[in-house]
């Protein structure tokens, strides 16, 4: 027999053990963070690939021999361009967008580039906890921002600023997701951008905008972009086509001023993002992005009214909140307080229901204010099945004594 190689005393500091453990999906699974998988728009990628290899095979044939452009693919940053000149409100040149694997990739680098071990950076109470493991990973201590039914309240977050400069902890940045957030569900009105951007400016803190959401909107109107109300520089900007087309495309992009663009990229390892899926996008979007948001942001819309009524059927006389997205996938659920959600999750998982508790998107991480809220994703199980499943939990909710 062979003795088994012991890399005990050989592990860097900073390694995790992290066990490789396989998705769980419960009957209804509301704890996902997927975009309805029914409009993945697969033959219609392939079709646009396919197209771009017979119009130009020499061409693409050529890109395919070397590894992609640092940036990316330069026909997508051409598109991505266009598109956020057209719909976002702000003029970049290509050169000035970095494709990604991902945005996640994309707030990594940043956060790399801006972020020493200590640094206070400051996010919603609430925020989406893959950017949070990325800023506690590279040493940021997180304070979260309060926010009411309207996201971020620019007069809490001066006052939040103040205190925390009067006693040495200055916040480096500001991370935020303002259209659609994630968890809650929330959009920042425009009005309460141009007060973060002044306040922003005031003690000079950059905001990292995650805008990854912005696509999936079904009702009401889009806001600006912070970085189409600021030229400045001190918005760095981070956008997705994961959510608007499939998840298991990774491309996300950024862009930001020139000197922060070059630090962040050189923490990226390795080329450019995916050559193949870039061309599969840019050619199927550049034909096709108005007549799928037409088939896609309905059927979010549908599913998100069907999860909210029955909601209201089912939680309405207990006291429960819980919000009405005007987009994205989520709706963020508020238990009255003393209700303890988070302690049963497993179980009630275990029954049928999947959700994720409150205390997962905490941005310190404290554990204290999310037991009696969870995160509810509307977007990936059916009509149907929004509703049964809410109904279900409602039900478990009694059995366990949280409702």
């Amino acid at each position: 027999m062979v003795d088994t190689f012991r890399y005990d005393n050989l592990f860097s500091e900073k390694s995790v053990d992290t066990p490789l453990n396989p998705a769980l999906h419960a009957k209804y699974d509301f704890a996902v963070a997927y975009p309805a998988p029914e409009t993945l728009p697969m033959d219609g990628l392939i079709q646009a690939l396919q197209t771009a290899v017979d119009s130009d095979s020499e061409k693409v044939l050529t890109e395919m021999a070397y590894y992609p452009h640092q940036l990316g693919a330069l026909e997508l940053r051409e598109y991505t361009a266009n598109k956020l000149a057209a719909e976002r409100g702000f003029t970049v040149s290509p050169d000035e967008i970095a494709l990604t694997n991902g945005s996640g990739e994309a707030l990594g680098l940043v956060i790399q580039a801006l972020t020493n071990p200590g640094d206070v950076v400051l996010a919603e109470e609430f925020v989406y906890m893959g950017t949070t493991n990325q800023l506690r990973r590279f040493g940021a201590d997180i304070r979260g921002v309060a926010i009411d039914d309207g996201g971020i309240v620019p007069e809490t977050l001066d006052e939040q600023i103040k205190a925390l400069t009067a006693k040495g902890e200055k916040p480096k940045y500001l991370y935020t997701i303002p259209e659609h957030q994630n968890p809650v569900g929330s959009t920042l009105s425009s009005e309460r951008r141009k007060a973060i951007l002044e306040i922003a400016h005031r003690h000079s803190m950059p905001i990292l905008e995650d805008d990854c959401y912005v696509d999936l909107r079904f009702k009401g109107e889009t806001q600006p972009a912070f970085r189409a109300l600021d030229d400045s520089g001190i918005v760095v900007y981070v956008a997705s086509y994961s959510k608007l087309l499939a998840p298991g495309l990774r491309l996300g992009y950024f862009t930001a001023s020139t000197e922060l663009m070059r630090r962040a990229l050189s923490f990226k390892l390795g080329s450019g993002p995916n050559q193949f899926a870039s061309i599969a996008i840019e050619g199927y979007l550049r034909s096709n992005i108005e007549s799928h948001r037409n088939n896609f942001n309905p059927m979010l819309q549908s599913k998100c009214d069907s999860m909210v009524a029955a909601l209201q059927k089912h939680f309405g006389d207990s006291g429960a909140t819980w919000s009405e997205p005007e987009g994205g996938c989520y709706v963020w659920l508020m238990m009255p307080n003393g209700s303890d959600i988070s302690s049963i999750r497993d179980q009630v998982f275990e029954q049928g229901v999947g959700y994720v508790a409150g205390p997962a998107f905490e941005a310190d991480g404290s554990g204290r204010i999310g037991k009696n809220c969870a995160r509810l994703c509307f977007a990936f199980e059916s009509v149907e099945k929004n509703a049964e499943g809410i109904a279900l939990l409602a039900q478990l909710f009694k059995q366990h004594g949280a409702m």
